[in-house]
Formats: C-alpha cells, sequence, structure tokens
C-alpha cells in the first residue's frame, strides 16, 4: 500500500497527461499521491488492450504509490466489476462526476450524471460496499448552494470517503 501518511501534494487525473512516467517525475519532485487519467468502466471491463494500454503491469507498482485510480461510469455493477480488476495496485477509486466534455454527454457519465441522485449514490454505494478499498468522488457545484450542498451530503451518505 501507500502508507498511512497524509499526502501533501496531490497530482490529480489529467487526460494525456498523468500516465505513469509523467506520476514518476511528479513523484521525483515531491508529489505525495497520484491519480490514473480517467478509466472508461466498460472499456475497462470489455477490451484487453483498453485495459492494458488504461492500466499496464507498472502501474500501481512500486515507486507508483499512493494510487487513486479515477473512472467514469454509469452502471454499479459494471464500475465494481471494472474496479475490481485494479486491487491491490491501488489505494482508492474514485468516480468522476465532473467531467463537462461532449465524450461524457455521450457516454452518459461525468457532469451529466449530476441530476440523476438515485444513480449516483448507487454508483458510489455499490463501491463502498463491495470494493475493499476507499471510493472517492470528483463533483461539480450546482448553481444553487442547497442544491450542492444535498448532492455533497448525497455522495458522503452513499460512502465517498474523501
Amino acid at each position: 500500500g501507500g502508507g498511512t501518511e497524509k499526502p501533501q501534494h496531490v497530482c490529480a487525473p489529467m487526460v494525456e497527461a498523468s500516465e505513469l512516467a509523467f506520476r514518476h517525475l511528479c513523484r521525483k519532485y515531491g508529489t505525495t499521491l497520484c491519480y490514473t487519467p480517467m478509466i472508461h468502466a466498460r472499456l475497462f471491463l470489455e477490451d484487453e488492450a483498453y485495459r492494458l494500454d488504461a492500466f499496464g503491469p507498472d502501474d500501481g507498482g512500486e515507486g507508483d504509490r499512493p494510487l487513486i485510480a479515477q473512472f467514469c461510469a454509469n452502471d454499479p455493477e459494471t464500475f465494481l466489476a471494472a474496479a475490481q480488476l485494479l486491487p491491490p495496485r491501488v489505494d482508492a477509486v474514485d468516480l468522476n462526476l465532473g467531467c463537462p466534455q461532449g465524450i461524457a454527454k455521450r457516454g452518459n457519465y461525468g457532469s451529466f450524471l449530476m441530476d440523476d441522485f438515485a444513480l449516483v449514490f448507487r454508483l458510489i454505494n455499490t463501491m463502498h460496499h463491495n470494493l475493499g478499498v476507499p471510493i472517492t468522488a470528483k463533483i461539480r457545484v450546482f448553481e444553487s448552494e442547497e442544491k450542492t450542498l444535498q448532492y455533497a451530503k448525497c455522495v458522503q451518505d452513499a460512502g465517498a470517503q474523501v
């Protein structure tokens, strides 16, 4: 695992940037916690070539911990099955509920799930009860502070731990 120290410097997930070589470089200069780039849960589960490209044999290995794998997903069972392929090589799994890009809209994931509190709850809660490593979630705020607080409480009540 990644130890029990609290991370001081975090390298957030970045498209086309936070792959293994970049994470090693960041850690060399003091980063203490890294995320993978966003992994598409269904493709990760169903496509071996995609899986090996997204999370190869050296990802989550020595010198690459602590590591959080970030996923996009819209089906709790698919998300769980995909994420179960990773431990013990990750220290947590993150659900990206913040991606606003067109690809997320077409795939119905990321910030396009924000209005479906029930699905968001099921996605996180399924992981919380079945995965064996912590589940976290990246969220966006709503225009309404009240709705944002309701959303954050839903995510927390579902079992998100950071």
